[in-house]
């Protein structure tokens, strides 16, 4: 019984990882999957396709796991409940499509989004902080093709010719397009201030199309319109929290509002120091000195320490330095200068891929480990 059971889950870890952002097999990670299916959830399960890739319907998958259409619905209908299994009417055929998830992003933000508080969900959430600092946290940054990208702060953005006349604002780099032209939103607590709780607001992660159906459905978000989202996005940035999605150009499936306390994007940077946990976005920010007055905002807010205040002393006056290296272009520092003293300058042209699957196919491409 008990190989038969490890190796089911293990099965299922390989299923899920299926997918750039892979589940290690760890103590941590396997404890998780045996908290989170029962053995007959993970053995029914394994026999679906690659996360989010493949969605099959009733009939397909009662074909492929030999059981009764009334085992299959109790199943499915018990893991939609919770958050582990993907269920949306396709808007092409009206039919009812079910999808397999990857641990991130899916199976953690449906989870934890749901805000029901439970010792199961307290176990979880505590396992999966061991594993995202022991090893899994660098999975996300895996590749030379990080999955995430930052957003900047539309507001801030501005093109200085003297900086590159050719350089243009996409549409995929402002947050607006995403939201005006999305037929649906809903905005649900944040996954990972759920499960690491700070003093951040925690509904403010925005879900679009059927991912938004699904979680407002299960009763983990509510619908949001045009202006409302817009507003939600102003109050995500007074909050001081950084804006970032998948890293592609079409409409994202999440839009996320980040902070370095508990966001697993953002602490691939700022704790575990890995470099491709995010695509950085392509603008940096630009100081006018003459309207500079040395408040210390942009100091204060900078979620990456990118920016630092240098006192008088001696023959030097005070300043405030800017260290590159560090600067994720999120904008932030721009948008809550006093003075208008910051803009965020756009200084290249590097494009995301077009779709979630052509950036599925290069994550994996320049996967380093």
């Amino acid at each position: 019984m008990f190989m038969a059971e490890v190796d089911v889950y293990e099965k299922l870890r390989e299923k899920i990882s299926l997918w750039p952002i892979k589940v290690p097999r760890t103590k941590e990670t396997m404890k998780m999957l045996k908290i989170l299916f029962t053995e007959a959830e993970a053995e029914f399960l394994i026999h679906f396709k690659a996360p989010y890739q493949d969605p099959e319907t009733m009939p397909q998958i009662i074909e492929r796991t030999g059981k009764s259409r009334e085992e299959v619905q109790v199943i499915v209908d018990r893991l939609v409940s919770r958050g582990l299994l993907f269920r949306y009417t396709s808007r092409r055929d009206n039919q009812v499509y079910y999808s397999l998830m990857p641990m991130v992003p899916g199976i953690f933000e449906f989870y934890f989004s749901s805000g029901r508080d439970s010792d199961e969900k307290r176990k979880v959430a505590n396992l999966t902080e061991r594993a995202y600092l022991d090893g899994y946290g660098l999975e996300a940054g895996a590749s030379n093709y990080p999955w995430a990208r930052v957003m900047p702060i539309e507001k801030t953005i501005t093109l200085d010719k003297k900086i590159n006349a050719e350089l243009t604002i996409f549409p995929y780099e402002k947050m607006s397009e995403f939201i005006k032209t999305s037929q649906t939103m809903a905005v649900i607590n944040c996954a990972c201030r759920t499960k690491k709780k700070c003093d951040h607001p925690l509904e403010t992660c925005l879900v679009f199309g059927y991912s938004a159906e699904f979680m407002v459905e299960r009763g983990y978000g509510r619908y949001l319109d045009v202006e409302e989202s817009l507003e939600l996005l102003e109050e995500c940035e007074k909050a001081g929290l950084v804006h970032s999605t998948t890293n592609v150009q079409t409409r994202p499936q999440f839009v996320c509002n980040c902070c370095t306390c508990a966001c697993l994007i953002l602490r691939g940077i700022s704790e575990l120091h890995n470099p491709r946990a995010v695509a950085t976005s392509n603008f940096l920010p630009v100081r006018d000195d003459g309207l500079c007055n040395r408040c210390k905002k942009c100091v204060c807010i900078c979620p990456m320490e990118a920016i630092i205040y240098h006192a008088a002393h001696d023959s030097e006056s005070e300043r405030i330095l800017f260290l590159e290296e560090r600067c994720i272009g999120c904008g932030l520092c721009a948008y809550h200068c006093p003075n208008d003293a910051i803009k965020l300058v756009k200084v290249k042209d590097e494009a995301p891929e077009k779709t979630p699957r052509e950036a599925y196919v290069r994550t994996e491409a320049e996967r380093i480990h």
